[in-house]
């Protein structure tokens, strides 16, 4: 059954809002801006900053982005992660209905933190934000397993609005996937624990039972909780949740063709609309649905005119599934007055608009596939970093052990205070016990610096190797000199790597990203190296593609044997030194070519250098460039990196767009530029991976 997108979107925006709003509704924005004027401490001002964000985010985004990043920046000073954890939450939820994958990261964040806090209702509230942030983009399995997390913490915490909140969540996701019987048992559920708290989501909770039974086919019991529904946002002055009552109604009626009681029910939802001045959407929707209802009994021409006001509407909006069906009823309108030649123009149009519709959302899913697809790359290096993250487990040991050599020495002292009547020489006795546990402690310290220091000159000398390895910018100059290169990996040593080698009249530049950074991408760039080596130095081999097609091999028949997705994505350029052609090939990362003012985004392969959902021979492209063109290589980072105002990503448009604006400026005073506007994107925010950028004048 159809329903309006704003009420879809307020059903699931109601569990995020609830759970971390429902304790600061009830305090004013002015008496917390007033309490940040008063001598309070740096924590209490950061718990304010968090409050004041949430009550702002139903009122004024801006504001609330800026008391967010307040907290954020503050707590981080502090090292303070409970605050940390409430800016992570405040801008996850600011970012669910703009920036899906900014939301899941700072979500994400904050849950990490929430867990290690053993803050388990916090994390519980951030598991039913994620659940709603993936049930929104349509993954429903990850969904499901957030919500079923939330559900069980709460549940252990006897906590209704949680449980109410997570099993409307669970209900929710099998409403999507048409699994009604089981939509309806956590519902009720649902319902159940909101009831136990009076909760005005009673009524929606309601709502959705309603839904689900009436793609049940049981209408009339549909029907019942649909009027109940409505008496309860009614008298909770719920005038959204009316709206859609009143909506929900009209439909069911005008199934069985009950066409006045269906239009009384449209025309109630109008006078709404018209007496809280709604969104242009919902006067859309009433518009449309009275035409449609009206053309059905004849009238038609007061259909026509609900029609025409549906047109006025899509004058000032963007709302194409409605102007298809608008275009569809004034097809359908001159059809009743046989003006067949109007009739056929419009439904024309009808049919074009739908086609290009289509093709849209087509362009739409093939991106959310490659956006799944680098998200689960992501999530694999992280992995990966943390199971190599041995410094920072040293760390800890050494936290916990100094903890515990000062439990056990206060513990000591409190001994010696307590017989220290009984004589000097037993004072004497704990005195030595304590003075050999400081010296065990001591030992212990000393042993785990050394073995700090061990580690940490093991990576320095391995970044020392990878240098080695990299290309030098003497080789650079001497076969492209006019060149900058911009390197910037997230650790010590990187997975990204420039790597160039000179063989007969040809001179190749390779720009790559390989999988992982840190330790693990370091070993995979040294790998790929000794690789791209073997191919032109020791196999002869000179063309792009076929570089690239044996490293694949050697790389599938080393390190891919059980089914890993190790490799790279990057560039490798040749320039032949005799004939001045240029050639290249890309895999996943495409060059870009400045000519006269204009960027041009050349051609990719859309698969990586080693096992991927493709495996297809590379492809060689020969580049036509001129004197004074710009060339420029670079890996995800620089665009994958959080930052700026609202803490989204860079992406690729506005670094080409920076690209573009500097072309023109000296090779060094581009590299800086580069610089100084990553720096000021990052902030306070992590680098999130290597970044490598190379531009070539020729």
């Amino acid at each position: 059954m159809e329903r309006i997108n704003i009420f879809k979107l307020k059903q699931k925006l109601i569990i995020i809002g609830f759970i971390f709003c429902q304790t600061v509704f009830s305090q004013s924005i002015d008496s917390l801006k007033n309490l940040l004027k008063t001598n309070i401490n740096d924590t209490t001002k950061i718990i304010v900053y968090a409050k004041i964000s949430d009550v702002t985010s139903h009122l004024n985004i801006d504001e609330s982005f800026n008391y967010a990043y307040k907290t954020l920046s503050l707590s981080k000073q502090l090292n303070f992660e409970r605050g940390t954890a409430e800016a992570y939450s405040c801008l996850g939820q600011l970012h669910s209905t703009n920036s899906k994958d900014s939301s899941l990261f700072y979500l994400n964040e904050a849950k990490k933190l929430k867990e290690k806090l053993k803050d388990y209702k916090g994390a519980a509230s951030i598991y039913s934000s994620l659940g709603n942030a993936y049930d929104i983009i349509g993954n429903s399995d990850k969904a499901l397993k957030c919500y079923i997390s939330s559900l069980r913490i709460f549940d252990s915490l006897k906590i209704d609005h949680g449980i109410g909140a997570a099993s409307m969540g669970i209900g929710n996701v099998f409403e999507n996937l048409k699994n009604h019987k089981k939509a309806i048992e956590y519902y009720e559920k649902s319902l159940d624990a909101f009831s136990r708290i009076n909760s005005p989501y009673v009524s929606w909770v309601i709502s959705n039972l309603a839904n689900s039974y009436e793609n049940l086919g049981q209408t009339e019991k549909a029907k019942g909780l649909y009027e109940k529904s409505l008496q309860l946002k009614l008298k909770n002055k719920d005038y959204y949740g009316t709206l859609e009552s009143y909506n929900s109604l009209g439909d069911l009626l005008l199934k069985e063709k009950k066409f006045d009681e269906s239009l009384s029910y449209y025309n109630h939802a109008l006078e709404i609309e018209r007496k809280y001045n709604c969104e242009k959407e919902t006067f859309a929707t009433s518009y449309y649905k009275i035409a449609n209802v009206l053309f059905e009994t004849n009238k038609i021409a007061l259909a026509k005119r609900y029609n025409d006001s549906l047109g006025y509407i899509l004058n000032e909006t963007n709302l194409f599934d409605y102007q298809m069906r608008y275009l569809l009823q004034k097809s359908k309108y001159y059809e009743k007055i046989s003006d067949f030649e109007n009739s056929l123009l419009f439904y024309k149009k009808h049919v074009k608009l739908k086609d290009s519709l289509f093709n849209l959302k087509l362009t739409e899913q093939i991106a959310e596939a490659d956006a799944k697809y680098a998200n689960e790359k992501k999530q694999k290096d992280i992995e990966l970093l943390q199971k190599d993250n041995s410094i920072q487990q040293i760390v800890m040991e050494k936290h916990k052990t100094q903890r515990n050599g000062l439990i056990i020495g206060f513990s000591l002292m409190f001994i010696m205070l307590l017989f220290i009547v009984k004589g000097y020489r037993q004072k004497q006795k704990a005195n030595e016990v304590i003075t050999q546990q400081k010296i065990d402690v001591e030992q212990k310290n000393s042993l785990i610096e050394e073995k700090q220091k061990e580690i940490l000159d093991s990576i320095h000398y391995a970044k020392r190797i990878q240098n080695t390895l990299l290309a030098h910018h003497d080789f650079l100059n001497d076969n492209i000199p006019n060149n900058f290169v911009y390197f910037n990996p997230k650790d010590i040593v990187s997975g990204d790597f420039y790597w160039a080698t000179k063989h007969g009249n040809n001179f190749y530049l390779a720009v790559c990203d390989s999988t992982g950074h840190g330790v693990p991408g370091a070993f995979m760039s040294l790998l790929n190296i000794g690789f791209l080596t073997e191919a032109i130095n020791e196999k002869n081999i000179t063309e792009t593609n076929l570089i690239f097609e044996y490293v694949r091999e050697r790389l599938m028949s080393s390190v891919s044997k059980e089914g890993q997705k190790d490799g790279f994505d990057g560039i490798i350029v040749r320039f032949n030194q005799s004939t001045k052609e240029i050639t290249y090939t890309a895999a996943h990362n495409a060059p870009i070519l400045i000519s006269n003012n204009e960027l041009i985004e050349l051609q990719k392969d859309k698969m990586p250098v080693g096992i991927g959902e493709r495996r297809e021979n590379f492809t060689c492209h020969k580049l036509q460039v001129k004197q004074g063109d710009v060339l420029y290589l670079y890996t995800d980072g620089y665009a994958d990196q959080f930052g700026g105002p609202k803490g989204k990503k860079f992406k690729y448009k506005p670094l080409n767009e920076l690209l573009l604006s500097i072309s023109n400026k000296t090779l060094s005073e581009q590299k800086q530029e580069l610089e100084t506007n990553f720096k000021n994107w990052k902030g306070d925010l992590e680098q999130v991976d290597d970044v490598c950028v190379i531009g070539i004048r020729i």
